[in-house]
């Protein structure tokens, strides 16, 4: 039984992942699943002859043998030509233990040996479970039950109830062989089952970007406001612009310090822009403001002007000291018709200038409540993008490998930046609404746990607050579901897009159309045009186990100096962005055997560029999906 079983996991893993051989290392681990499944096919077999020869059936285990051999020198084969060499060096030594124990007779030896074995192949090879060895718990514990039942043979006469000659054996047997069924599945349940992951990875905490906030509704995070700017006093500003070129003004060096307006900053159209500059050097300076639109707008270090065309502008500030020595800073400025997000007071610093939205939920159109760039309460993770990008240090990895990948293009920068930070970094959204599943009876939920949990709220344990107060209506869907920002238990916890400061202020969490709404809002509130950042879905996908599902939502994003798209995925905290191709994988949290079970999707499972819906969207409404040959690892 251990050995078919192990047959059958190792063939239903190869049959999912036959194209990971040889991209172990991309997924960060030792072994690639497909390797890891041939091994399992290995060590199954290897624990079968071990059974056959413990129970001195020497012909079958011959037999056994020279299969075992055959598909060994086919599985060395295939590995060798993608290279995966440690599942070369443990399927030699899979081959060579049991070689020796058919030549040695020594059966019980070679099932411990199996049993044992699978454990951290698992681990290194990462099956369908975040924890692989989970995978290899029904043959392993049968297999090294087997080994003990073998290994003791010799001592059962000892046992109560089977001395030699006693009346009570045939009841002794009986109750002995049942007392083993009981520890079998005890073993097999506590591996499966502890330890156990599921909900949010900071357990009801808030994330860290909304720690940052002041205490009103629109308020941007502490570290994007501008305090002490006193003339052109350069050691005691903290623009978001300037934060670490700031450092250099201690020297006395000529620098060129945007101080106003602020990156990224959106303006109605004719209301006045202050434009202020520190060079942080003393003397007679000249300075030169040009627009990528307009052309020269200023030659002071401080103005103000009302008449700049609409659209995003490249603001270029040259100085140029007596020595005819000078230096340049660059910013990024929107100017957007008045009445764009003019519903909004305050309204917010940073807004895309193309966008339709007047207002945000619950008063806009469905389009703009979804994707709520004029959202005032969603400032602060732009700014926290434009910090990074001009070089002041974030907590985590996000802000650092956005700059290493940026090529000093703060625009890209940003993108980077927030795509990470919502994705492997788990900055703002964290984990999987596996819930929303379960009120909706999505695959995910209801195929491996049950139809009984469709329809309710199961699995919100490790969320915040926010999310146990959620109410299910099945019926209900998207906007029509969220009714209270303040009274949880009027919103029900169904799929479909919730408004984006929903999910990102007040859950901290979504699905796979969630975490693509919040991207596409982001991005295009840190610059990004109508057509550069966009949310799209396939239209269905397979996982293990599960079967099909009704589909995926993930993000198109055209970064600057690119003239292809990247698929984005940052679903669960997956890894967001693959810069030589599709994302590798994203996560979502299934149901195994009653618990939560956060679980890898691998790209060869989503199908990124064959299942693509025609049609992708953000706040602008609807665009036909670019083909193919536009999107970056689809040609």
């Amino acid at each position: 039984m251990g050995g078919v079983f192990s047959v059958f996991i190792g063939g239903l893993v190869f049959l999912f992942s036959v194209p990971s051989l040889g991209r172990q290392g991309e997924y960060g681990y030792l072994l690639s699943p497909a390797a890891g499944a041939i091994l399992y096919l290995m060590l199954g077999l290897a624990g079968i002859i071990g059974a056959a020869l413990a129970a001195e059936s020497r012909g079958t285990a011959r037999g056994l043998m020279d299969l075992f051999v055959f598909m060994s020198l086919t599985g060395l084969v295939a590995l060798a030509i993608f290279r995966e060499w440690a599942a070369c060096v443990l399927l030699i030594i899979i081959v060579v233990v049991s070689w020796t124990g058919m030549r040695a007779g020594k059966g019980a030896d070679l099932l411990l040996f199996s049993g044992l074995v699978g454990f951290p192949i698992g681990q290194a090879a990462m099956t369908f479970l975040p924890y692989g060895w989970k995978t290899w718990a029904v043959s392993g514990v049968l297999f090294v039950f087997c080994w003990l039942l073998f290994f003791t043979e010799k001592d059962f006469k000892h046992l109560p109830l089977l001395h030699d000659g006693s009346a009570s054996r045939p009841g002794g047997y009986f109750l002995y062989t049942l007392l083993s069924l009981v520890l079998i599945f005890l073993a097999i349940a506590a591996l499966i089952h502890v330890p156990a992951e599921g909900g949010s990875d900071v357990k009801g905490e808030t994330s860290a970007g909304m720690k940052d906030q002041l205490t009103g509704p629109w308020s941007l995070g502490t570290g994007s406001q501008t305090s002490g700017l006193n003339e052109c006093d350069c050691m005691n500003i903290n623009p978001t612009n300037a934060s670490n070129q700031s450092l250099d003004c201690q020297e006395g060096r000529l620098r060129a310090l945007i101080l106003s307006p602020g990156d990224v900053r959106t303006f109605p159209r004719g209301e006045p822009v202050l434009f202020e500059a520190c060079a942080c050097k003393e003397g007679p300076l000249h300075y030169l403001w040009r627009s990528s639109l307009d052309g020269v707008i200023g030659s002071a270090d401080k103005f103000e002007s009302s008449n700049l065309s609409p659209g995003w502008h490249t603001i270029a500030l040259t100085i140029t000291d007596s020595a005819n020595a000078s230096a340049t800073d660059t910013i990024e400025l929107g100017i957007a018709e008045p009445w764009v997000c003019s519903n909004l007071n305050p309204r917010p610093k940073y807004y895309p200038v193309d966008t339709p939205c007047q207002d945000i939920w619950p008063n806009a159109s469905q389009g703009c409540q979804e994707f709520e760039v004029c959202h005032p309460g969603l400032d602060y993770i732009v700014a926290d993008a434009i910090s990074c990008c001009d070089g002041a240090p974030r907590p985590g990895s996000a802000c650092a490998e956005a700059l290493a990948d940026s090529g000093d293009d703060k625009k890209r920068c940003r993108a980077l930046y927030l795509i990470r930070a919502f994705g492997p970094e788990a900055r703002y959204m964290q984990g999987y609404a596996l819930f929303k599943a379960c009120c909706s009876g999505y695959p995910e939920c209801t195929r491996t746990c049950g139809m009984g949990l469709a329809g309710t709220c199961a699995f919100r344990e490790g969320f915040n607050k926010n999310v146990s107060n959620l109410t299910c209506r099945p019926e209900e869907w998207g906007l029509t579901a969220w009714r209270s920002d303040t009274n949880m238990s009027k919103n029900s916890a169904v799929l479909g897009m919730f408004p984006t400061h929903a999910t990102v202020n007040l859950l901290h969490t979504g699905v796979c159309i969630d975490y693509a709404a919040a991207v596409t809002t982001l991005l295009r509130k840190a610059g990004y045009n109508r057509t550069e950042a966009l949310s799209t879905a396939s239209t269905g996908y397979d996982l293990p186990l599960l079967g099909n599902h009704p589909g995926h939502a993930y993000n198109l994003v055209m970064l600057p100096g690119e003239d292809k798209y990247y698929i984005v995925d940052t679903t669960g905290n997956g890894e967001g962005i693959n810069l030589g191709g599709v994302p590798r994988y994203f996560w979502f949290t299934g149901c195994f055997l009653g618990q939560p079970v956060r679980i890898k999707v691998f790209d060869w499972w989503v199908g990124y560029c064959n299942k693509t819906d025609d049609i992708s969207y953000n706040d602008a409404g609807d665009f036909g999906t670019p083909k193919k040959e536009k999107i970056c690892g689809c040609s």
